[in-house]
């Protein structure tokens, strides 16, 4: 049986519907009850891995475990380092008492031992936590992840649609390599094979490099705007983002996600190639793609 924690997250709606599909026993463990659109079959259960309250009963007769937890932004108590950090190290703590047979970990490239970047801190925390433990395990550091439903490249989106001129944070220029979702997912479900990347860290980009500026366009095109473009400093923006995000719930964007914009988030080209065999799919060609198998996988 498969444990798969932030099962109804954007990512991990994904890997339970592809382990469904495939019939494989999952149990999604989440904080509510609500059973968030998962496949029939799929056992949900209640577990908060922050204070480790239902946890270990999620755990029990789980022999892998594909934890994809995360926040974005931080709000109320949900914190980088209590969710991602904590919240990992929970996780493994209870997977090794469950005898766990292989854990995949989904960090992020850029995870590194660096205060000043609070998300990618806590991640490189969370991996050490991983590192560290008896558990048989594969950490997988994506770059940005773009599908139906995530975060990064709908919120541009948005921007390009709503905003009479669409501001670009610093000069544009930071690359990003960014992965179809469903390509991530057939990495995820190969990883919990056990003798497949076991005890290694492995980085994962789509097929192209994609500078900021290049993303904006691109989706201009997709939206069919030719609305201008105004370069910002960094710096200028983030007293207004420090505002936003002490008053909004969603803000648009955050300090935290200011500061990662001047630092590029990219590996080799040939990295999912030859990690795991298959050509990722190109945002070019999968922006606004709907979700899909990007290939066949057991586990």
């Amino acid at each position: 049986m498969i444990l798969v924690t932030g099962g109804t997250g954007f990512i991990g709606r994904h890997v339970v519907a592809r382990l469904a599909e495939g019939g494989k026993p999952v149990r999604v463990a989440a904080r509510g009850s609500r059973k968030a659109g998962l496949p029939d079959g799929v056992e949900q259960v209640t577990a908060d891995i922050v204070s480790g309250e239902g946890l270990a009963e999620a755990m029990a007769g789980a022999d892998r475990v594909a934890h994809l937890v995360a926040v974005i932004t931080e709000k109320g108590g949900q914190r980088f380092d209590a969710v991602i950090r904590g919240g990992t190290a929970n996780v493994v703590s209870e997977a090794e008492k469950a005898g766990v047979k292989k854990l995949v970990y989904v960090s992020a490239i850029g995870a590194a031992q660096d205060p000043k970047y609070p998300y990618w801190h806590a991640k490189w925390q969370a991996e050490q936590a991983v590192a560290a433990s008896n558990l048989n395990y594969t950490i997988l550091r994506p770059s940005l992840v773009f599908g139906p439903e995530d975060d990064f490249f709908n919120r541009l989106q948005r921007l390009i649609r709503h905003a009479p001129i669409v501001p670009v944070a610093g000069d544009g220029k930071t690359r990003f390599q960014p992965i179809w979702v469903e390509d991530v997912v057939t990495c995820v479900v190969a990883c919990l094979n056990e003798g497949v990347h076991d005890r290694e860290i492995v980085e994962i980009g789509g097929s192209e490099y994609y500078t900021y500026n290049e993303i904006i366009d691109l989706i201009r095109r997709k939206v069919g705007t030719r609305k201008p473009t105004v370069h910002v400093p960094l710096w200028a923006m983030r007293p207004g983002a420090r505002v936003l995000q002490a008053v909004l719930p969603s803000p648009p964007v955050t300090t935290d996600q200011l500061a990662m914009l001047s630092k590029d988030n990219a590996t080799a080209l040939d990295a999912v190639p030859k990690a795991f065999g298959f050509t990722p799919m190109s945002l070019r060609d999968g922006l606004g793609r709907p979700q899909g198998p990007a290939g066949s996988d057991t586990a």
